[in-house]
């Protein structure tokens, strides 16, 4: 059954479509060369996760144009990220809330401000309508963006989305609308010395038993649009997956704000002591410690696309997302998931009426341990 909420919010959203098709009907014209492109804007304001997946679509748009000047318009919960990114000349960060409340007043204020700097391209990251009238209310005369459902008709340039695309494909198929060839390289994050001092002394702390260092993330699903507790494997599976581990491994806790119970709950279950480090890490330094480990497992989650940018070793337990479309983009990783008959059951930002969630409560955490040493045996193996 439809969420309430969403069948509103798809009426209204219909409406919006049917009138926004009129008024900027015959706006779409053909991209310049981007040698006649001098100023340009990327707006993708949440979440983490998703802001790690577009990485490789901004490295391909810095190469597209590489004496531009691109600055990128993000929220402050995703700032950290890209703010070392050799591929903005300009980071800027924007409170999520300008956008999500909304704040009428803020968001003309913000969009006269951007105005000012006269850009030349906007490419917007996200799917719904709202962010086509903020690009067009920037006065940048071209651009770019999704057109989901028509929700597009304010860019000057839309991409269709093609489905089952994985979304780091998704994001770079707005660079190749631009020219971009070949396909999506790896995720990146970039750190600075303050990180990497964090990550060793952090590392030779946990490293002290002398076993290699799991790090577990048992939170996740929390950003600054929505709270997504479903996508949790139940914590009392991740305390016995840590019992599980520990003989071989020096177990750590990691995940950012909005995971501190899930990880308390687990700490609370365990037999052994156990480093928790939720909420302790900024983002660029448990991206620099997931470098230097030799294991993560988590959920769909912020930490899970760190891991996978770093190179981490990487078992992610997947139930109403689809890991085809969201799961960890590395070759170094695995997803676990349970078959069943209603998942992946996320659709646009709401899950259906659950009464057991059995796509996650059936994967137990033996099923999850086999899966970690398989998949470590064949690392070794290659």
């Amino acid at each position: 059954m439809p969420h309430p909420r969403s069948t509103i919010q798809n009426l209204a959203r219909t409406a919006t479509v049917s009138v926004g098709r009129v008024l900027f009907f015959g706006t779409e014209r053909p991209l310049p060369l981007t040698d006649d492109i001098h100023r340009i804007l990327v707006v993708k304001v949440w979440a983490v996760g998703e802001v790690i997946m577009a990485t490789p679509a901004f490295c391909a748009l810095r190469e597209l144009a590489p004496d531009a000047r691109i600055t990128m318009l993000t929220g402050r919960a995703a700032y950290p990220v890209v703010e070392l990114s050799p591929r903005f000349d300009e980071v800027l960060a924007a409170d999520e809330a300008v956008f999500l409340k909304p704040k009428p007043a803020e968001l003309l204020s913000l969009a006269k401000e951007l105005r000012r700097e006269r850009y030349d391209l906007i490419v917007s990251l996200h799917h719904a309508w709202q962010f086509g009238i903020f690009a067009a209310l920037t006065g940048a005369r071209y651009r770019v963006g999704f057109d989901r459902a028509g929700e597009g008709f304010a860019y000057t340039a839309r991409v269709v989305q093609k489905p089952g695309r994985h979304q780091v494909e998704e994001y770079f198929g707005l660079a190749k609308a631009l020219g971009a060839g070949g396909e999506p390289g790896p995720l990146e994050v970039f750190t600075d010395e303050r990180d990497e001092r964090y990550a060793d002394e952090t590392t030779e702390r946990l490293k002290e038993t002398e076993k290699p260092v799991a790090l577990v993330a048992p939170g996740g699903g929390v950003n600054p649009k929505t709270k997504m507790p479903e996508k949790r494997w139940p914590t009392e599976r991740y305390a016995s997956l840590a019992e599980m581990l520990a003989p071989d491994f020096t177990v750590a806790l990691v995940g950012g704000p909005g995971d501190e119970e899930a990880g308390a709950a687990v700490a609370g279950k365990l037999k052994a002591g156990v480093s928790n480090l939720i909420s302790r890490t900024t983002f660029r330094e448990l991206y620099a410690l997931l470098s230097r480990a030799n294991l993560f497992v988590g959920n769909d989650s912020a930490p899970m696309h760190l891991a996978a940018a770093a190179g981490t070793p990487t078992v992610a337990v997947f139930g109403p997302t689809d890991p085809t479309l969201n799961g960890p983009w590395s070759d170094r990783a695995k997803a676990v998931t349970r078959d069943t008959d209603c998942a992946p059951c996320y659709r646009d930002g709401y899950f259906p009426e659950c009464d057991d969630r059995r796509c996650l409560e059936n994967v137990s955490a033996a099923e999850v341990y086999a899966a970690v040493t398989e998949f470590l045996d064949s690392l070794e193996d290659k």
